[in-house]
């Protein structure tokens, strides 16, 4: 072996900056490398490595941050030794490597060390407990978008919290900086870019493929497959050049500028675009950006299922230029599992009813006939609005307690006008269980096993079916010395469910009318059952309020039979709608049937008129909607011609309730019935010669099974309209 000596001279870099990094010099024959690190407080070092002197070599200088093979991949100072410059000798000294102050300054950048703090919460502020966060730095060309991972995933503590820590490196060739990449069609990106090249079709864009290329008609191409041959001879060349590119591919990062320059003089200029940061409009040589551009994935499993994706940051939510020192905190979607801040139990044999459908939910503030909104309409939710009563599965929620006389409960009810002997048990046939949810963080728990889902079915007490209360369950499943229930670093806490109370199916079970519901409570023996010899007890209203033990719901359930198949009609009459006949001027237009319609002008105007109904015999008509539907896709509504429907016999015909109640309704009631509509002049419904449908559909005010109103029905007409003599 032959040694090869570098001499290394960092005098220009001031005393005080030459102790912030050490040099490293490498000799890269063939596919070996040999390096060695060597300090430069002095001003100047010497290194010497042993080398094969028959066989060409590559040096490289730079940081010691960077590793053997990374040196060659980054711009900076290089030089290659032939064998003929050894001229037979043993040792070979070169001339020295001059380290200029921007060199010394770009090392200092070229590889640091990035922190990310970071908490995951939900809207309302709660942690997001074992959730797995990735970061993500993008970079955008044209339509095309590359993700990719910096540093490790990471895992969220009981408190939401975590970090991470990555190593970021930039100085890179750009045909290598390529080569650690890979692209993909970004719609956002896509959705930006086609309205502006729209502009100019005389380019003739191809479409966006998966394939990172371009073919624009009338500009040159720019992307020539040219080898890059290494510069011979001089140790400080004054533009660095790489080792040679085994391949080279489609497209030459090295001329983007280039293709930049080109575009920016033939494509309109987008501030939007410029600000968005997309190319061409914004520059871009992302294998010089020494601070990466971050956004965020964070998927969380709660135990069993599927991951589930709560949050999802696209390109346009990035972190430009991140400091090495970064704080984040990012909101989780409806996905996510929680931590919520739980208020405490009240104390004492009482219950706390607070509303239905969820927590919050729909509070009982906002059902008509309760302590919080005692002016009715009595069990309507939003009462004075749109007055929406309850079908088929409600879920009560509310407190209790906690008191031995809470162990066990029992959902009682009663018809709203009826007398306090009328209090009964809810009918088993109505009841179900229901599952709860806590995160475990005591001894031995870690993640991912940390979510548990324990039942609270219903459990017999003889003639009664009752309910554990979750502080029972609480008492009868204890926890190691030192951890406690509600202890999010060291203990249980509930996440989901928490204060359910009761699962109640009213359909079939119920009546439609207005009911009242309370809590009576049970003792539990020491065994932890319910105590068969306990009556039970009706709890009193925590605070000292007996309201607070009740809720009021008004009930209206429907029946649907089976129908004609293939018919849009819906068999019942909760609600019910029909088109009765439809004229063009003095002819009745059969369905699908046709009609000529002379065009207007010149001739005169021939009326419309459409003769339905839509009723609900509860009086719970929400809305219903009058649609002309024709050609391609084309739709529009007919109340949008300057008419108005009519009412037949004192009906209100809305279309809304609202309108219906300015129209003389009462609340909550809107039953409707038979309505008309006219229209002047046809030709303005029926522009053209087609087939033509009408379609009416109309809803009920229903809060079914505790989601949006979904109780509707429809019926439709088509018939076609020859415009025309």
């Amino acid at each position: 072996m032959s040694k090869l000596v570098i001499p290394i001279d960092v005098s220009q870099v001031t005393d005080a900056d030459r102790g912030q990094q050490k040099v490293r010099v490498a000799a890269k024959v063939g596919e070996k490398v040999v390096s060695q690190v060597v300090a430069v407080k002095s001003g100047k070092a010497e290194v010497t490595l042993d080398v094969d002197a028959k066989q060409p070599m590559t040096l490289a200088i730079g940081p010691d941050s960077v590793s053997d093979q990374e040196i060659f991949n980054f711009q900076t100072l290089t030089t290659t030794v032939n064998p003929a410059q050894w001229a037979n000798k043993v040792t070979l000294r070169l001339p020295a490597f001059i380290v200029t102050p921007p060199w010394w300054d770009i090392w200092l950048r070229w590889c640091r060390t990035f922190t990310i703090q970071g908490r995951i919460i939900c809207p309302d502020g709660s942690p997001v407990p074992g959730a797995e966060v990735r970061a993500f730095d993008v970079d955008f060309f044209w339509w095309w978008l590359s993700s990719s991972q910096v540093g490790p995933t990471v895992v969220t503590d009981a408190n939401g919290h975590f970090t991470m820590r990555f190593r970021w490196c930039c100085g890179w060739w750009p045909w290598w900086w390529w080569q650690l990449r890979r692209w993909s069609l970004e719609p956002l990106l896509i959705d930006k870019i086609r309205p502006v090249l729209k502009l100019r079709p005389d380019l003739k864009f191809k479409e966006p493929t998966p394939e990172v290329s371009f073919d624009i008609a009338g500009l040159p191409n720019i992307f020539p497959p040219v080898p890059i041959i290494p510069q011979p001879g001089g140790l400080t060349p004054s533009i660095p050049i790489p080792p040679p590119i085994k391949a080279i591919t489609k497209v030459d990062p090295s001329t983007i500028p280039t293709l930049r320059d080109r575009l920016t003089t033939v494509l309109p200029q987008v501030p939007e675009l410029e600000r968005l940061r997309i190319w061409p409009w914004w520059p871009w040589t992302p294998w010089l950006d020494c601070a990466p551009d971050i956004i965020f994935k964070v998927t969380q499993n709660c135990g069993g299922g599927q991951d589930k994706v709560i949050v999802n940051e696209n390109l346009f939510q990035a972190r430009w230029d991140i400091p090495t020192s970064l704080n984040v905190t990012l909101v989780a979607n409806d996905q996510a599992c929680c931590l919520p801040h739980n208020d405490p139990d009240p104390v004492g044999a009482c219950a706390l009813i607070t509303g239905v459908c969820g927590d919050p939910g729909i509070i009982s503030g906002n059902i008509g006939g309760n302590s919080a909104h005692p002016a009715g309409p009595d069990g309507y939710a939003n009462p004075g609005g749109r007055d929406n009563p309850f079908s088929e599965g409600i879920s009560i929620w509310g407190q209790l307690g906690t008191d031995p006389q809470t162990a066990y409960y029992e959902i009682e009810f009663k018809d709203h006008s009826a007398g306090p002997g009328a209090w009964a048990s809810i009918p088993p046939a109505a009841l179900s269980g229901f599952t709860r949810g806590y995160f475990d963080s005591s001894p031995p728990h870690v993640w991912p096993n940390q979510w548990f889902y324990p039942g609270f079915p219903l459990v017999a007490a003889g003639p009664r079916l009752l309910y554990e209360s979750r502080h029972h369950y609480e008492q009868t499943h204890p926890l190691p010395v030192g951890s406690s229930w509600g202890n999010v670093a060291n203990g249980r806490v509930w996440f989901l469910n928490v204060n359910e109370l009761a699962q109640i199916q009213t359909s079939g079970n119920f009546v439609d009318g207005t009911y009242d519901f309370r809590v009576r409570g049970y003792r539990a023996l020491p065994a932890g059952g319910p105590d068969p010899a306990d009556p039970g007890v009706v709890l009193a209203g925590c605070g000292a309020h007996a309201e607070n033990n009740l809720i009021v719901l008004r009930i209206d359930n429907r029946i649907v039979g089976p129908g004609v198949p293939g018919n849009v009609h819906i068999d019942t009459t909760e609600p019910d709608c029909g088109i009765n006949f439809v004229k063009l001027g003095n002819n009745f237009v059969q369905a699908c049937g046709s009609e000529h319609l002379l065009p207007h002008p010149p001739n005169p105007a021939t009326p419309l008129e459409i003769d339905y109904f839509c009723s609900d015999p509860d009086g719970h008509l929400d809305s219903y909607e009058l649609k002309l539907l024709w050609g391609a896709g084309s739709e529009r509504s007919l109340f949008t011609f300057g008419a108005s429907p009519a009412g037949v016999g004192g009906v209100q015909p809305g279309p809304d309730y609202s309108q219906a109640l300015a129209q003389g309704a009462v609340r909550p009631v809107w039953r409707g019935g038979h309505m008309k509509l006219i229209i002047p002049d046809a030709s303005q419904v029926f522009p053209i010669t087609c087939c033509y449908l009408l379609q009416l559909t109309v809803w009920k005010r229903n809060i079914v099974s505790c989601s949006n109103p979904v109780y509707y029905n429809r019926v439709h007409h088509s018939f076609t309209v020859i415009v025309g003599p």
